[in-house]
């Protein structure tokens, strides 16, 4: 089975609004129960965190996450960042390794400060796209934030979706280059969000998906 790599957030003064590891063992407990095996590290100590070996890198991190342990990114990252290896960001990663291009390159989707926001937090009701690695997935129901007016990057697949202000706002972004998937998911702010069985659903197929694994 997959070996996962799971780099989580920062500490609470750098991103006072996520409880990063509490999300990254309720991801890794998610994944875990469905076969893959996880290891949980934390952002800073990337060049620590096995990656080299990683099948699948999943970064559940926020504002302020160090690249490394110096002033420059770890090569580990960097060479999985330009790999064929598959890379999924949660939530806040479209707001994190600011100091790295190569992350915004590689997600293709970026928080835009002063720009991008969100509603309220709440139940929401979400309807994945039809004809996607999502169909048979009716509804997608959790409490969480919906990320709205995000920077998009490069072109991708909209999986998932909320309406806001006249316009859809894409929260699941799926790109495939060549043999490189990537999957950008904008929920996942707090435990309750995995209490849902459906987003837990959804995070499984994201997985399934990304490691080519039907």
């Amino acid at each position: 089975m997959s070996r996962i790599v799971i780099l989580s957030g920062v500490t609470e003064v750098d991103d006072p609004w996520h409880d990063f590891t509490a999300t990254s063992q309720a991801i890794a407990d998610c994944l875990e129960d469905a076969g893959w095996t996880c290891t949980v590290e934390s952002t800073g100590r990337c060049d620590r965190a096995g990656l080299t070996d990683a099948d699948l890198l999943i970064v559940n991190s926020g504002l302020a996450s160090p690249p490394g342990p110096g002033t420059e990114p770890s090569a580990a990252l960097l060479d999985h960042l330009a790999s064929d290896r598959p890379v999924l960001g949660v939530h806040a990663a479209a707001n994190t390794f600011g100091a790295v291009p190569a992350w915004a390159r590689r997600l293709g989707v970026r928080w835009a400060e002063g720009v991008s926001m969100h509603p309220p937090i709440g139940r929401q009701r979400l309807t994945p796209a039809a004809g996607t690695v999502l169909a048979g997935l009716d509804e997608v129901t959790v409490h969480d934030e919906l990320y709205s007016h995000l920077e998009l990057l490069r072109p991708a697949d909209v999986l998932l979706a909320h309406p806001l202000d006249g316009r859809d706002h894409p929260l699941v972004l799926a790109r495939s280059e060549g043999r490189q998937r990537t999957v950008y998911d904008a929920l996942g702010h707090g435990v309750e969000s995995y209490a849902s069985a459906t987003r837990r659903e959804l995070l499984r197929r994201e997985v399934r998906w990304l490691l080519d694994e039907g």
